[in-house]
């Protein structure tokens, strides 16, 4: 307990000045107004001298206001004279002085972020950033102003086409363990750090930055934009890795999103997404389980989308599918099966008449215990080699349950009877026929009772 006391006392002091001996507030105020004067008759050297006399007094006495108060009106009085040159040898000089208070270095730096877009020139503002830069550096209290700095640097060097530059500057800071930092701001900027580094091809970097994020706080309502956002970055790296799974629960996190369903032209471009990349995931029962639920809980939705409403029950009833489709022409020209904005368009439309030539495969192997792989590929509407290949890369997704005979040219559907467990089913199938025995005694036996009591009767 002793240890943890310690350990928030040192944290504080990094980021709190001590308590203040004396109040120099009316001596900084005519001090100020008096430089002012000062400065008005161009005697501003004059101005600053006098300014730093009583702003050294309430360093000294930890009087926190009125240092910052006269350390801002030096920068401020070289800034109107347009004395550049200064505003950076003082912006740099003033925070290193001994005992400098965090307070008068917090609003020095906030005040001089304020006139970046008033230096006039870009290489002013680029020379008043890396002062800034040198002025922040290792300050904890200054955390967030830094990392606002590198926000805008990175945003100029991308703009001059230097987006690897732009990546790394902004991979430097690492804003998740600012306490400071509103959490909003600190999304933002998460999510800046992976657009920088997908815009350079880095998906490994994305993928490590995308878990500093936690889903839970995309949830909120006023984070809905970022969860947006967010979800389409994650879209553009599962496609890099060409999981189609996680891309589909990606579209699908963005339709569950509220602002998404009050817009008709949004969900439904989401829902689209995410039927068609759950059908270009593998045939296994997590990708049954969700189709069924995505026709039981949005069948309302799906009924204003026929075209995806009857691909959906395709996929679902135990038939054989056509191919091509006819609707095919009209369901490439989704932009899932173009060039833009996700690369990769042709590769799946190839991918989806795979996934048909499978489905139809276990279509086949519910009916069929043996047949001819001629005769199946006649079926499929494949080749022979294409139709062993398709067979072969189920069974060794465990997805179907075959045997090919290549010299007989013939598929055997269903598993394997294992010798040890014949004598249970033989077991079984006993066990049935005597409960069957035992059942027809018993109602033969009723009926002599029944037919008795009636010979009485009469």
């Amino acid at each position: 307990m002793a240890e943890q006391i310690s350990s928030l006392q040192e944290t504080d002091s990094l980021t709190k000045d001590p308590k203040a001996q004396e109040d120099f507030s009316r001596e900084a105020a005519e001090t100020i107004a008096r430089a002012s004067e000062l400065a008005a008759a161009g005697r501003v050297d004059e101005a600053v001298e006098a300014c730093l006399i009583v702003e050294k007094k309430a360093r000294q006495a930890s009087d926190g206001s009125s240092a910052s108060k006269l350390s801002c009106h030096v920068l401020k009085m070289f800034k109107e004279k347009g004395r550049w040159p200064d505003v950076h040898e003082y912006l740099q000089l003033l925070p290193k002085k001994r005992g400098q208070l965090k307070r008068a270095i917090i609003d020095m730096v906030q005040m001089a972020m304020k006139w970046l877009d008033d230096t006039g020139s870009e290489e002013e503002k680029l020379r008043l950033i890396g002062t800034l830069d040198a002025v922040t550096d290792g300050k904890i209290f200054v955390e967030v102003e830094r990392a606002r700095l590198v926000k805008l640097l990175a945003g100029i060097k991308e703009a001059k086409g230097e987006v690897d530059e732009a990546a790394k500057l902004m991979q430097e800071v690492q804003v998740e363990t600012f306490g400071a930092m509103d959490r909003r701001e600190k999304a933002e900027f998460i999510l800046e750090q992976m657009r920088l580094v997908l815009a350079r091809q880095d998906f490994v970097r994305c993928q490590i930055i995308s878990k500093k994020i936690n889903p839970k706080l995309l949830e909120a309502e006023d984070f809905q934009d970022l969860k947006i956002t967010f979800y389409s970055f994650m879209v553009r790296y599962w496609l890099s890795e060409g999981d189609h799974m996680q891309v589909a629960k990606c579209f699908w996190s963005i339709f569950s999103t509220p602002s998404v369903k009050d817009s008709k032209e949004d969900w439904m471009d989401s829902l689209q997404k995410y039927l068609l990349f759950l059908l270009l995931a593998p045939l296994d029962n997590e990708q049954q389980d969700m189709l069924h639920k995505l026709r039981t809980i949005e069948e309302k939705k799906m009924d204003k989308m026929p075209l995806f409403k009857k691909i959906l029950a395709d996929f679902l009833q135990q038939e054989v599918v056509a191919w091509p489709m006819p609707s095919g022409a009209q369901l490439q020209a989704h932009e899932v099966f173009q060039e833009k904005p996700y690369e990769g368009g042709s590769e799946r439309w190839g991918l989806l008449r795979k996934r048909i030539i499978q489905h139809n495969i276990k279509v086949v192997a519910q009916y069929y215990t043996k047949i001819g792989l001629v005769r199946l590929a006649e079926v499929l509407a494949v080749t022979e080699d294409e139709c062993e290949k398709e067979t072969a890369e189920l069974v060794c997704a465990k997805s179907v349950a075959a045997k090919i005979d290549r010299p007989a040219k013939e598929v055997t559907f269903g598993e394997k009877k294992d010798s040890t467990a014949l004598p249970s089913v033989w077991n079984q199938d006993v066990q049935k026929v005597l409960d069957l025995v035992n059942e027809s005694c018993h109602l033969i036996q009723k009926e002599r009772m029944v037919a008795a009591a009636k010979a009485k009767v009469r």
